[in-house]
C-alpha cells in the first residue's frame, strides 16, 4: 500500500467522486488534484519520520476526526475535518507558508486554481491519515499504534530513536539508503534496542522494541506516493521543502 492507493480506497472507493461533488469539479479533475498532492504529502511525512516527528504523526493517524474522514464522506466535508488536516499540514510542513506553497506547487501540475488547492489539501491530509491508519490496522498494527500514542511521552521517545534525523552507529544515514526509510527506522531501532534480541530494553508500557521496529517499517513503507510525478514537479518540491525546512534533497 502506498498513498495513492489508500486515498483510492477512501469511502468504499468513492472518495474522488465523493471530493469532487464536495468542491465543485468533475471527477476527473479531483483525480489530478489528488495525484498532485500526493507527492508533497509523502514528502512531509517522510521527512517528519526522520527527523524526530513520528509520534506527533501517530497521534494524527489515531485522531477518530481522520478515520472518520477516511470512511465518511460527511465527515470529510464538516469544518472538523478541515481543522484536522490542517493540523496534519502543520505538523508535517512546519507552518502554513511552506503548506501553501505545496499547494501552489501542485495546483501548476493539476490545472486548477492554488486557492482550490490550498482549500482541499486539509481534506486529502485528514483522509490520508485516516486511511494510514486504517491500512495498518489491516496489518494487525491497530493495537499498537493505540497502545504507542497511550504513552504520554511518545514523541521523546521517538525523537530519541531518530535521533533528531542522525542516524546510530550502524544506520544508514539517508532514507534513500539501506532499504529506504523503512530501512533506516530498523536501523535506528534496532541500534537502540538491540534489535528486539535477548534481554534488550523494552519501552514504556512493556512494549516489545522488536514489534515496534516490524510496525513502524511496515507504516513508513506506507508513506510512498505512489503516483508518477513530472520531474518539475519534484524539483520544485525539492527546493521548497529543501529551503524552507532545511531538509536534505531527496
Amino acid at each position: 500500500m502506498n498513498l495513492n492507493d489508500i486515498i483510492q480506497s477512501a469511502q468504499g472507493g468513492q472518495g474522488i467522486n465523493n471530493i469532487a461533488q464536495q468542491f465543485g469539479i468533475s471527477p476527473e479533475q479531483a483525480q489530478a488534484a489528488i495525484q498532485a498532492m500526493l507527492p508533497g504529502l509523502s514528502h512531509g511525512l517522510q521527512n517528519q519520520a526522520t527527523s524526530g516527528g513520528l509520534g506527533d504523526i501517530l497521534s494524527h493517524l489515531t485522531n477518530p476526526q481522520n478515520q472518520q474522514s477516511y470512511t465518511d464522506p460527511n465527515a470529510a466535508a464538516s469544518p472538523a475535518a478541515t481543522q484536522a488536516g490542517g493540523n496534519v499540514l502543520g505538523q508535517i510542513f512546519g507552518n502554513n507558508e511552506i503548506a501553501q506553497k505545496v499547494a501552489q506547487n501542485a495546483a501548476q501540475h493539476a490545472g486548477l486554481s492554488a486557492d482550490l488547492m490550498q482549500q482541499m489539501m486539509p481534506v486529502i491530509a485528514s483522509m490520508v491519515m485516516g486511511g494510514l491508519f486504517h491500512s495498518a490496522s489491516n496489518q494487525g498494527l491497530g493495537g499498537m499504534l493505540g497502545q504507542l500514542t497511550g504513552q504520554g511521552n511518545l514523541g521523546a521517545i521517538l525523537g530519541q530513536m531518530m535521533g533528531g534525523g542522525q542516524a546510530q552507529p550502524g544506520a544508514p544515514a539517508q532514507a534513500s539508503t539501506g532499504g529506504g526509510l523503512g530501512g533506516m527506522l530498523g536501523g535506528v531501532l534496532g541500534g537502540l534496542f538491540g534489535g528486539g534480541a535477548a534481554g534488550a530494553p523494552k519501552m514504556p508500557g512493556g512494549i516489545d522494541p522488536a514489534t515496534v521496529q516490524a510496525g513502524m517499517e511496515a507504516l513508513t513503507k506506507m508513506f510512498g506516493h505512489g503516483v508518477q510525478a513530472p520531474a518539475g514537479q519534484m524539483s520544485g518540491l525539492q527546493d521548497i521543502l529543501g529551503q524552507m525546512m532545511g531538509g536534505a534533497k531527496r
